[in-house]
């Protein structure tokens, strides 16, 4: 079974409703393995000297008007209103639930005068974004009209930016590396026909990106008309075990719309300067991401991202005590543990948790209680094995 629907229904993570068409409901299970994915990128992203924001999800018609997004997107765009804004100041209501983060950060970046001593200035935002995408298109985690983003942007000088694509390629490669993706592949997508500048711009950014790659040893494939509407991008596929490609990262490298808001900084000289914006995004949507994963690996997630990480079961009544102690210890060192002592036999018990795909069982009887011991199973290996307390602690060493 590899549809991430299917999966998600057997391990209890999520569903979908009819009443919110590309929406996930998100189940405690669920919800734990989106936050630990949450926790992961945060470390990673303020490891790379980013800061986390948060901004609104809706954002003004004229706002999106002048970034271009409402006349790009405007069939996608979700809009909303106040009849009251629109009575009392005879204006427009229209309102947009924000597609992306971009003209927020932007927002933020214009807050403050900015000295070329904060630069690189580098944001990042857990966005939640709104596409009304067509419902023939809808599917699961895979296309959805409501999603979260690890939403990022750099503002920085010309001379940096070099530097921050290889940033981001790092990036990539070790946060995939941690979701068990050993490859990705790079493609570079061109000026599209509609697009915003002048081709001395386009030329620059398309520069930057091939040599960028080409100096870090990455092959690439060039994708002519691909690139987004102000700025051409690298794009990062993953392939996973089954041999799909999935498009996640992107970078972007923009010089249009910091012309377009007026951005700048006081450089060194004490003149203004223009920066540049790289858009980036090492994920994507986190929901498509984890609907990957689960299809990726059958639902067997990787230990320190599964939902319930060990399920200690007791054997019998007289087992109980030690069994909650284990649970007791566990959480304290922060592991996702579940206790399961219900009247059962053990045997079912191992059952009901190997469908859940709960990496590790710790199994509690009399003599395992006596000797401050579990038997230890791990999902996908046949054969047991007891281990003290301080043996099972460093299964999780670096993994809670």
């Amino acid at each position: 079974m590899y549809d991430h629907r299917e999966l998600a229904k057997a391990m209890d993570l999520f569903h979908f409703e009819e009443h919110s068409p590309g929406m996930v409901f998100w189940h405690p299970m669920g919800w734990r393995v989106f936050r630990a994915i949450e926790d992961h990128m945060r470390q990673v992203y303020q490891a790379y000297g980013f800061e986390e924001v948060r901004s609104p999800v809706a954002l003004s018609r004229t706002l999106w008007e002048k970034s271009g997004h409402w006349e790009k997107f405007n069939d996608n765009i979700f809009v909303v209103g106040s009849l009251n804004d629109a009575k009392e100041n005879n204006v427009s209501p229209d309102y947009a639930l924000k597609p992306m983060s971009c003209p927020a950060h932007i927002a933020i970046y214009k807050a403050s005068r900015r000295s070329y001593r904060q630069m690189p200035f580098r944001l990042m935002e857990f966005g939640m974004v709104h596409r009304n995408e067509p419902s023939g298109t809808l599917s699961g985690c895979m296309r959805l009209r409501s999603f979260v983003q690890d939403d990022a942007h750099i503002f920085c000088p010309e001379a940096e930016v070099k530097n921050e694509i290889r940033n981001f390629l790092n990036m990539v490669s070790e946060v995939y590396k941690a979701f068990g993706y050993e490859n990705f592949t790079v493609k570079i997508s061109l000026r599209p026909e509609k697009r915003f500048g002048c081709d001395a711009l386009w030329d620059k950014a398309e520069a930057l990106l091939i040599e960028a790659c080409e100096t870090l040893g990455y092959s690439y494939e060039l994708l002519p008309g691909e690139g987004a509407f102000y700025s051409p991008k690298i794009e990062i596929s993953l392939e996973d075990h089954l041999g799909r490609s999935w498009q996640c990262g992107t970078m972007q490298v923009d010089f249009n719309l910091p012309q377009i808001f007026d951005l700048s900084f006081v450089n060194s000289d004490g003149s203004f300067e223009q920066p540049v914006i790289l858009h980036q995004a090492v994920l994507g949507s986190i929901e498509r991401w984890i609907g990957i994963l689960l299809e990726n690996h059958g639902g067997a997630l990787p230990l320190w991202l599964a939902p319930v990480q060990i399920a200690v079961a007791s054997i019998s009544d007289r087992s109980v005590a030690w069994a909650e102690a284990v649970v007791a210890k566990l959480r304290r060192i922060g592991v996702r543990t579940e206790l399961v002592n219900s009247d059962a036999t053990i045997s079912k018990k191992i059952r009901s948790l190997s469908k859940r795909k709960i990496p590790l069982i710790a199994i509690v009887g009399e003599n395992e209680a006596a000797n401050g011991t579990v038997n230890l199973r791990r999902f996908g290996v046949s054969s047991p094995e007891e281990i003290t307390f301080a043996q099972l602690e460093k299964e999780f060493s670096g993994k809670a």
